[in-house]
């Protein structure tokens, strides 16, 4: 059978802050990244991902799969477009064939022959290679979703949590304590090692709710589906969650929270208003914070992507938060604001746009000295049992180094 790969295409600016430390392939909408969902979904498994050295360590993997790994051109090769947000089973396509969506390759295949007159090793990254093969092959359009801007995850959130309820099927692994109620039950799935306290209510009369192993819901909070909550993850007491939400790993959610999606390890433990927004690791809101996702006027949200503003072709939006990134007590957040990684936001009506590495008061956006970024990310990770590793410490400086050209922030002499 043909090798399956996945490829980084390289395109991640309109995905700017979120990939600054990832690549486009761990964004994640509904249960899963973008990745976890499309290995689901192939025919077999795949053998590795081909990526910008941007996001390679030696021996290194990403979703489990091996980075880079040698291709025999003999077996031809399958390539799949990590910026695709599948939503059916994939099955081998013609040799020499490739699928487009908008511009943009979903996936090819590429024969023996062809395979063997590209250098998948020589020098720049193996994107440039295949983007010369893309060229001789024979193109079909395709209804592919490719994710180009954060807001694409906001809005196919419904029916990717829809199909994740339909991949885990109903089930109550778990049995919920006295007075807490499950309202259509049969659209609710309770993995292993979940506790759900008296008075939380869970309604999935409008859409399912998956709860994943050990997470916990906490006393007189409502679920309204479909909303996923992950592994290890609490609702904190009196939240309201609210239709199309994701909460990822290990994170600690409380107030109102609407049609949102949390990567993993982040805190809004707290009261206050959150909205269509996506917020990536070890990010922190203070009590109080909140995020607006309407503007006055009720017309279309502009988002600052890199500092320039691009038109979202939505009405409802609130805040893009990048990794590490700090949001004070009683912060205000405008309609499409974006917050750039390892930031710390205190003051009460920022602007739209705060950069990366970024220390912004009321009176002035200074930069936050690398250190202290560092050595903050450390206390923050340790409080989960997590090392900042040298490979943390490499992807800070990396984007330290390169976050201020991308993002052309004028900064304070």
């Amino acid at each position: 059978m043909t090798p399956i790969y996945f490829v980084e295409d390289g395109r991640i600016e309109g995905l700017y802050p979120l990939t600054y430390s990832r690549p486009a392939g761990l964004l994640r909408c509904g249960d899963s990244t973008l990745l976890e969902r499309a290995q689901r979904l192939l025919p077999r498994p795949a053998e590795g991902l081909l990526a910008d050295e941007t996001f390679v360590d030696a021996g290194a993997t990403v979703g489990r799969l091996p980075l880079n790994p040698k291709i025999e051109p003999s077996l031809g090769a399958i390539f799949i477009n990590t910026r695709w947000l599948m939503t059916g089973p994939f099955s081998d396509p013609p040799p020499d064939m490739a699928g487009s969506a908008g511009g943009t390759f979903a996936w090819m295949h590429v024969s023996p022959k062809r395979l063997a007159s590209a250098d998948l090793a020589g020098p720049g990254t193996p994107i440039h290679a295949l983007e010369e093969l893309l060229g001789a092959l024979r193109t079909q359009a395709v209804d592919a979703l490719i994710i180009r801007y954060p807001w694409d995850l906001i809005r196919h959130q419904r029916t990717m949590l829809e199909a994740d309820f339909t991949f885990h099927g109903q089930a109550v692994r778990s049995e919920p304590m006295p007075g807490a109620r499950l309202m259509h039950a049969d659209r609710v799935h309770i993995a292993e090692n979940v506790k759900i306290y008296p008075g939380a209510v869970l309604d999935a009369g409008e859409g399912p709710i998956i709860i994943d192993r050990g997470a916990v819901i906490r006393a007189n909070s409502v679920i309204t589906g479909p909303v996923y909550v992950g592994n290890d993850s609490i609702v904190r007491t009196g939240a309201d969650i609210r239709e199309e939400t994701s909460i990822g790993p290990n994170c600690r959610v409380g107030g109102e929270v609407i049609g949102s999606i949390f990567f993993a390890n982040s805190n809004k433990q707290h009261e206050g208003f959150m909205g269509q927004s996506i917020i990536g690791e070890w990010v922190n809101i203070g009590a109080g914070t909140i995020t607006s996702n309407l503007k006055n006027t009720y017309g279309e949200v502009r988002m600052p992507i890199g500092g320039v503003e691009q038109n979202t072709g939505t009405n409802f939006l609130g805040s893009v938060i990048a990794d590490h990134a700090k949001i004070g007590i009683g912060v205000c957040l405008s309609t499409g604001s974006a917050i750039g990684f390892a930031s710390h936001v205190l003051d009460p009506r920022p602007p739209k746009f705060i950069p990366s590495f970024a220390w912004a008061t009321g009176a002035e956006i200074k930069r936050l000295d690398f250190q202290k970024a560092v050595d903050i990310a450390k206390i923050v990770m340790a409080r989960r049992s997590r090392d900042f590793s040298r490979a943390d410490e490499e992807a800070f400086m990396r984007i330290f180094r390169s976050c201020a050209q991308i993002e052309k922030f004028r900064w304070p002499e």
